[in-house]
């Protein structure tokens, strides 16, 4: 019986069940808090979307002050690297739109995913992964996810 390969593993609906930022100077913050909503499907053919958010209460229901992150598009996978490589084409992030999001894939248990990247961490908060900063300006950001079990889609 042959290991399944990365982009085989990633198929499938995932739930947040954890969302951290490490500064280099070690310091872990949880911006969705500690018990995040959120969701990140693989399909066969190649697309991901990904939705992350703080869940609420807010002071103002129909102005939510939530921190969300959501983005779409077409994924590829190093299996060399274990990286996927997320390609925006729609985000709530305008500065994400047009760019390749790389995160280091490892599986810590059989249906636990783990994301992670370090990342540039402007005063905004925007992360990309673009560009080079000074070490200062680093953050190592890290979401787990567990994947959603669903009958409807035991082909996957």
């Amino acid at each position: 019986m042959s290991i399944p390969n990365i982009r085989e593993r990633l198929v499938g609906c995932w739930r947040l069940v954890g969302y951290s930022e490490t500064s280099d100077g070690g310091e872990a913050r949880h911006p969705l808090g500690t018990h995040p909503l959120g969701t990140i499907l693989y399909t066969p053919d190649g697309y991901m979307s990904a939705q992350l958010a703080k869940p609420g209460p807010y002071a103002d229901d129909q102005q939510p002050d939530a921190y969300a992150i959501a983005y779409a598009g077409p994924y590829e996978v190093n299996e060399q690297a274990s990286t996927v490589a997320h390609q925006v084409q729609v985000s709530v992030i305008p500065s994400w739109l047009s760019t390749t999001q790389i995160r280091q894939v490892q599986f810590s248990e059989p249906d636990t995913l783990v994301l992670s990247a370090s990342e540039r961490s402007p005063r905004d908060g925007v992360m990309t992964t673009r560009c080079s900063p000074p070490s200062h300006l680093r953050r190592r950001t890290v979401g787990q996810w567990e994947l959603q079990r669903d009958e409807r889609h035991a082909s996957w």
